[in-house]
């Protein structure tokens, strides 16, 4: 049945197809077509003599911005599956928008895609409109544009644009699942929730490391009062030397945690995000070679190739989420230890903080100036800790959830 947003839609000059239709395309590594399904001809419009052998480009549509595909391609280039929401154009001058699951195979690449309809795909959509009318104005570099959409990507908490896509594929999937009315799906429900603690991970990680660059500067303000308040060399001089050589040591373990290229709490969501995306993708394909269907000949494409590719992808996929999973699973064990290790470390801190606390005591109505230094470090090691046990218990969650799933896929 259509809806009056669809009609609406359709006097707008887009091409809908159904939510219960996938379909697919292959390309070379040049980008040019060597297959796709029925759907594919028929949503594009073009006969298959005009599709076979011709870029991919002939159903590229302007208002997608080019840094979307400089995205998809640097990622296809590096041997991972990447997806987007993409506006493609129609023979007769129409569009279609889907959300596309786009894989590296032997022959070239593999692009599966489904009728997105969330508020995520309203929201990228909208985006797509302003980033596309400045490239166009001002002939913006695809570099900068895919950096922006990254960028977008950091702004909603995702820590790369494989994890913001795996949530947006997530999204789409229970969406369409709804409209067609069937149960909700345990591994997209999974996928969504394991998605929801990958986002809290990054974001406990860009708190985590705000609070301890604050703190950096309090040993300096301890010397400050102590200058005023002792002899050089007195108690509270001497704590401040002891407050700040430990943090250091502290200082540098956590950077290598949650800060720098290639840091551990990076690694967890860079192999997470990719098994996620993973599980998405074979999910998509399991459906389509469910479906797959096609039994009239066109000349160029051998169905029974294109079945057997379809499936051996779909076999090659679910190893390889297998295989993101396992090293998720070990990334997250070493982000609960490194976790409770430097929590361990902010104990030896909390020595020295109560050490000036009772050094504040003992100087009483002198020492206003330390007590607010005091107070500024109970703050600061309170939200530390916080942070730490929260990273923890997300690593182990997420740990826990993958474990979960590769035993119940060895069933």
């Amino acid at each position: 049945m259509t809806s009056q947003t669809d009609l609406s839609r359709m006097q707008e000059g887009e091409a809908l197809f159904g939510f219960d239709e996938l379909f697919y395309s292959r390309t070379d590594k040049r980008g040019i077509i060597l297959a796709g399904n029925e759907v594919f001809r028929r949503v594009s419009g073009f006969p298959w003599e005009k599709l076979l052998g011709a870029p991919h480009k002939v159903v590229r549509h302007p208002d997608t911005p080019r840094g979307v595909f400089r995205i998809l391609w640097s990622a296809l280039g590096a041997g991972h599956p990447m997806g987007a929401y993409v506006k493609n154009r129609c023979a007769n001058g129409d569009h279609y928008w889907v959300f596309a699951v786009l894989m590296p195979i032997d022959e070239g690449f593999l692009s599966v895609r489904l009728r997105p309809s969330t508020p995520l795909f309203e929201r990228m959509r909208d985006i797509y409109t302003r980033i596309s009318a400045r490239d166009r104005a001002e002939n913006t570099d695809p570099e900068l544009c895919a950096n922006e959409l990254r960028a977008i990507a950091a702004t909603e908490g995702f820590s790369s644009y494989t994890s913001f896509m795996a949530f947006a594929l997530g999204q789409e999937l229970a969406a369409r699942d709804k409209k067609l009315g069937r149960p909700a799906d345990p591994r997209t429900s999974r996928l969504i929730d394991m998605n929801k603690a990958l986002e809290q991970v990054t974001q406990e990680q860009m708190k985590l490391l705000r609070s301890f660059e604050a703190l950096q500067s309090i040993p300096n303000n301890m010397r400050i009062v102590a200058s005023r308040l002792e002899p050089s060399g007195g108690p509270v001089s001497a704590i401040s030397e002891n407050y700040k050589a430990s943090s250091m040591v502290i200082s540098e373990r956590l950077r290598s945690f949650v800060a720098g290229r290639d840091n551990l709490c990076d690694r967890v969501s860079r192999q997470a995000a990719r098994a996620l995306f993973l599980m998405g993708s074979n999910r998509v394909l399991s459906e389509m070679n469910e479906n797959f269907a096609e039994a009239h000949a066109v000349n160029g494409i051998d169905w029974d190739h294109e079945r057997a590719l379809l499936r051996r992808l779909e076999d090659n996929t679910r190893r390889a989420t297998r295989d993101a999973m396992e090293q998720a699973v070990s990334h997250a064990d070493g982000l609960s230890r490194s976790s409770a290790e430097i929590r361990r470390q902010m104990l030896g801190l909390d020595t020295i903080r109560v050490l000036g606390r009772v050094e504040c005591g003992r100087m009483r109505e002198t020492s206003g100036g330390l007590s607010a230094t005091i107070d500024q470090l109970d703050i600061f090691h309170d939200d530390i800790k916080k942070r730490l046990e929260s990273i923890m218990r997300l690593s182990e969650e997420i740990g826990s959830s993958m474990n979960s799933f590769l035993r119940g896929d060895r069933t």
